[in-house]
């Protein structure tokens, strides 16, 4: 929700506002990941959970949008972020959590990017178990305002555990390349998949 939208605003002569929105499938994580997105909490404990800071949900969307605004010269000045329960309204069973009727099976987290009192970056997360059992795809979706706009969809979703590790893999060459101190995606080169030994030595 970060580097991919700033990728795709290289070929863009304007860009007005962003829009990027998550819909991700939680059943494949453990219980650390549940408990801090509050699932199979009720809607009042999620609620207090966010207020104690029990549920967090995803850690990193002001850094996101800090990251964009840099790139892409928004001039974001002011974020809001929101964390809503997801109620199941079905019984769901995953590996290491089983959800009845009622119980929260997942957070929608929203980030509101402003320059003054404009709203020029939308970031919406909403992470659950099982969405399908609710009718709801999984999916990434970029909307680009601007010139040219952009739209982009990948669906299902980009698998975020394996692509987590693909990246902390792939990233190893640029890191070793790169100067000491503190990086973001935005200060190496592009990082692409390792496809056995001679792609590793070429790029090192």
């Amino acid at each position: 929700m970060d580097t991919l939208v700033v990728a795709l605003t290289a070929g863009c002569l304007e860009v007005t506002s962003i829009e990027a929105t998550r819909v991700n499938d939680l059943s494949p994580y453990g219980p650390t990941v549940m408990r801090t997105q509050g699932v199979g909490l009720s809607e009042e404990e999620f609620r207090a959970g966010v207020e104690d800071g029990s549920v967090d949900g995803h850690i990193g969307f002001p850094e996101s949008a800090k990251m964009i605004s840099d790139a892409v010269g928004l001039g974001i000045d002011r974020i809001e972020q929101k964390r809503e329960p997801i109620v199941s309204t079905v019984r769901r069973e995953a590996e290491h959590i089983t959800i009845e009727p009622g119980m929260v099976a997942g957070c929608k987290q929203t980030l509101l990017g402003y320059r003054g009192d404009e709203v020029v970056l939308t970031l919406v997360h909403p992470q659950q178990v099982l969405p399908e059992l609710e009718g709801q795809g999984t999916g990434d979706y970029i909307t680009i305002h601007g010139a040219p706009e952009v739209s982009m969809q990948i669906n299902p979703e980009y698998a975020g555990g394996k692509a987590t590790q693909a990246i902390a893999v792939n990233v190893v060459p640029r890191i070793v390349q790169a100067s000491p101190g503190l990086k973001n995606m935005l200060d190496i080169p592009m990082t692409s998949a390792l496809m056995g030994a001679s792609a590793y030595a070429r790029r090192v």
